[in-house]
């Protein structure tokens, strides 16, 4: 497993990260959030969903917006990957 932003190999500093290898040295670099800062967001959040409370919670908002996020990956991974097969397909022409 190597990291999937640097390509360090070192076992030892290499972790699975919700499914991503990453190294010691690349996570900083990720700007993962700390638990003060997310508890934070969820209050400034929740303030704000007290005027409107159908709206989603933060946690919902979250979930939808890696949904989202997924699905635009998906639809730019095969659209990317078709370009790939026709022009493997079109350099046999």
């Amino acid at each position: 497993m190597k990291c999937f932003s640097c390509g360090n190999s070192n076992q030892s500093q290499v972790e699975d990260l919700y499914g991503y290898p990453v190294c010691e040295s690349c996570k900083p670099s990720l700007g993962l959030y700390k638990d003060h800062t997310i508890r934070k967001h969820i209050t400034d959040f929740e303030k704000k969903r007290e005027s409107v409370p159908e709206n989603p919670t933060y946690a919902q908002e979250v979930d939808f917006r890696v949904n989202a996020m997924e699905e635009r990956y998906i639809r730019s991974r095969l659209q990317l990957l078709h370009i790939q097969a026709r022009v493997k397909e079109l350099a046999e022409d």
